[in-house]
């Protein structure tokens, strides 16, 4: 499946927002034009604002009523009276607040509030930050995480039944219930002030209100869903080539193979090292011949001063300055000092400059830079870098110089936007949307590219930097907008004990339940290195993983069509259940799936079930939700339960790779074909349900039938845990054959197809 073309008006009009909101306005907040009535919205008096939330849920300590003062609205330490404060219902639901001054200062207000409240990014920490103080700012961390983010989402979800965006890319605060326990603190450096709130109550009404003005996932192709593999650092052609072949004779799916830093001939020159690859060329040939796409890493840094690398054999292979820094320079193309001259800084491979990505000219040039190994045969990219942390902040930093005289204060997060936004540009003009990125930094404006990954955490059990950490980062971005999001399996950042064969397994099995498996680490591992037993672990959840695809492929549209997340916290289907409110290591995969992963060196768990009857996955026990189970978790198993009488789609486990055949050329590989897969789960109750899968067929569930509508197709029906007495299909006897999956039978369906059965 190829992304439409069409994208690119939403990538321009996110990376330009920013741009124009900061332009010059009067000295101080206007006063409001005569703004017409808006329902929900009043002015109490010169301080007070108060909206109306439907169906507010009264929270310890919140007053009671169905309103919400925001209150205390300042500028630079000056009183903002709400007489300045423009009000504009944008939908309904949808409430607008702005405010403009002469340039970038500190507004602050209040929300009167006391409640639990979600969201706000990618965290690591919690998923409530009640009583916490968060900084919405983008870092580059890998040590213990506490509350930064690579992802912050200046927005947030509370209980009380709204949600509240500040939009902009500044690094916001968020002082929620912590200084004051009456009242929510928002501070934002700005020229303009714009908060939106979104009454719901539900959740997923706020989330769907929220994401379709932030912007929604947009999907990558068919392929991106596959496994992915890499290392840390590739010795050869002949080392890439290797990692291929193996996982193709140990059965193991994959469609992505990563290249990783370094590969080419020094830090983003685009151009293949040939002290590294002898036969580049024939390195991609071989890797597209086999089923992969090719992703590459990359940064937005320019080096003057390589660091001599550390891998093992690289020492004389990488120059100490990059041969197109001095074209970029000589042009403009960095971000600049006060006195002109580029701004010269230390990341991790050593000195060097940023791009500007605010001059057009710096922006294509960089992108046609880009393109060289998209000539070469490159499928994708690994944005790696561009936090906040990078750009404008202390000491020389404070100083830069943007072309488009940004304020630096407005550049700490948007930088990551333009970054990662230039690149899917190219991705969608030269790949003609055939291909993929693989982003850590973001804020609002480029949430939605596909696909985000966690960072650099640790190979460990730590509750501080370990997989429970990645847990929460995953869920809370959900909870962000963030719906396509994934981590290093067994971690990044390698320990003493690495590797840990306990930790790869627990992580495989949770990876697994989300919307894109990779392998990558520092130790440079892959799963054959971890001994017998892991690799069985990994083949098991890897297939399983694979032969998903259909039913994570259809949460992935659902999410680009309402912002529902793949990975969804109990909270955000469950708002009212204190039980769900509390539940940070658990969350629904999809509608139907509830995963509860083991994230510590236990084999066993307690799991909450929400309202509703659910199905272990594994076993077919029946068990009855709004309670905690025990559940036993054996080193190769993980807690799944699916809703009772559901239908789970599937394709076959023999698929070992996404990429069509028509583009690799490879008949002998299986790839996704015309066979497809329909697991009903036990336990059906009640009224008939229908859905639609990803192609969009129609599938209707009753007691004993069910029946399909729309595209042909070769399917394999199975009752999980069933025992069906006789079946027919379109009125003429079936007879099930009998597997480790269930009955099963397999049908060709064309236009429309009914199974009965008692």
């Amino acid at each position: 499946m190829r992304r439409t073309f069409a994208v690119l008006s939403l990538l321009v009009l996110a990376a330009s927002t920013y741009a124009t909101a900061q332009t010059a306005v009067p000295a101080v907040p206007s006063p409001a034009a005569k703004d017409a009535p808006v329902s929900g919205f009043v002015r109490q008096d010169a301080d007070n604002l108060a909206f109306t939330v439907p169906g507010k849920v009264i929270g310890h300590g919140t007053d009671t009523g169905p309103i919400v003062l925001l209150h205390d609205f300042t500028f630079d330490g000056n009183p903002v009276a709400t007489g300045k404060l423009h009000l504009r219902e944008l939908s309904p639901g949808v409430l607008e607040i702005t405010s403009v001054a002469y340039t970038v200062g500190e507004w602050e207000f209040r929300v009167h509030d006391t409640a639990n409240y979600y969201g706000l990014g990618e965290h690591f920490n919690t998923l409530n930050h009640a009583h916490t103080i968060v900084k919405g700012a983008s870092q580059d961390n890998g040590y213990a995480k506490g509350s930064s983010s690579y992802k912050p989402i200046p927005f947030f979800l509370s209980t009380t039944g709204y949600g509240l965006w500040v939009d902009t890319t500044a690094e916001s605060t968020f002082d929620l219930n912590a200084t004051d326990n009456g009242n929510v603190i928002v501070t934002a450096p700005s020229a303009k002030l714009r908060i939106i709130l979104f009454t719901g109550p539900q959740f997923p009404v706020i989330l769907n209100h929220f994401t379709e003005l932030a912007g929604r996932a947009i999907l990558p192709p068919y392929w991106a869903f596959a496994p992915w593999i890499g290392r840390d650092y590739v010795k050869d052609d002949t080392e890439v080539k290797a990692d291929a072949d193996r996982m193709r004779s140990l059965g193991l799916p994959a469609s992505i193979l990563l290249i990783d830093s370094p590969w080419a001939t020094n830090y983003n020159t685009y151009t293949f090292n040939p002290k590294q690859f002898t036969d580049a060329p024939g390195m991609i040939k071989h890797l597209h011949e086999q089923g992969y796409k090719l992703v590459l890493w990359h940064t937005p840094w320019i080096n003057t001063k390589t660091t001599t690398p550390g891998e093992t054999g690289f020492a004389d292979k990488i120059p100490p300055l990059a041969e197109n820094y001095a074209e970029a320079a000589a042009k403009g193309f960095f971000i600049k000092q006060a006195d002109g001259t580029p701004y010269v800084g230390r990341w991790w491979k050593g000195m060097g400059s940023l791009i500007d990505f605010t001059n057009p000219a710096a922006k294509q040039w960089w992108q046609d830079q880009v393109r060289q190994a998209i000539k070469a045969g490159a499928d994708g990219f690994k944005d790696d870098d561009a936090e906040g942390n990078f750009v404008g902040g202390d000491g020389l930093q404070a100083n830069v110089l943007f072309f488009d005289k940004s304020d630096p204060r407005m550049m700490r997060n948007r930088f990551a936007v333009l970054y990662n936004n230039a690149v899917e540009e190219v991705i969608q003009k030269d790949l003609k949307g055939n291909g993929v990125l693989f982003a850590r930094s973001a804020t609002v404006g480029n949430q939605n590219l596909p696909i985000l990954w966690g960072g650099d955490n640790e190979s460990s059990f730590s509750p501080e930097n370990g997989l429970p950490t990645v847990l929460n980062a995953g869920l809370s971005a959900g909870l962000s907008g963030m719906s396509l999001w994934t981590s290093d399996i067994g971690g990044y950042l390698a320990t003493a004990a690495t590797p840990d064969v306990r930790l790869f397994q627990r992580w495989t099995e949770m990876s697994a339940f989300s919307p894109a498996m990779e392998v990558l680490n520092q130790k440079n591992l892959l799963p054959w290195d971890y001994g017998d037993a892991a690799l069985a672990t990994f083949r098991k959840f890897s297939l399983l993983h694979m032969s998903l695809f259909p039913y994570r492929f259809r949460a992935a549209q659902e999410s680009a069509k309402t912002g529902m997340p793949l990975m969804r916290a109990l909270v955000l289907n469950y708002q009212n259940d204190p039980h769900a409110r509390e539940a940070k290591d658990e969350f629904l995969f999809g509608p139907d799936l509830l995963v509860a992963p083991v994230i510590n060196e236990g084999t066993q768990r307690p799991v909450y079930l929400p309202d509703g009857d659910w199905v272990d996955f594994f076993t077919g026990a029946e068990v009855s939700g709004s309670k905690t189970v025990l559940a036993e978790a054996p080193l190769d198993t993980i807690p799944v339960y699916a809703r009772a009488g559901s239908v789970i789609a599937r394709i076959p486990e023999d698929v070992m790779t996404l990429v069509p055949s028509a583009e690799s050329g490879n008949s002998t590989i299986h790839t996704l074909d015309d066979r497809r897969v329909y697991d009903l789960m036990p336990a059906f109750r009640g009224d008939a349900t229908t859905q639609t899968d990803f192609e969009e067929r129609t599938l209707t569930r009753e007691n004993h039938a069910f029946k399909i509508t729309g595209k042909e197709a070769k399917v394999t029906l199975r009752w999980r845990f069933g025992r069906p007495v006789s079946i027919t299909v379109n009125g003429t006897a079936a007879r099930a054959t009998q597997t480790p999956e269930g009955p099963t039978i397999e049908f060709a369906h064309i236009g429309t197809t009914t199974v009965e059965w008692r």
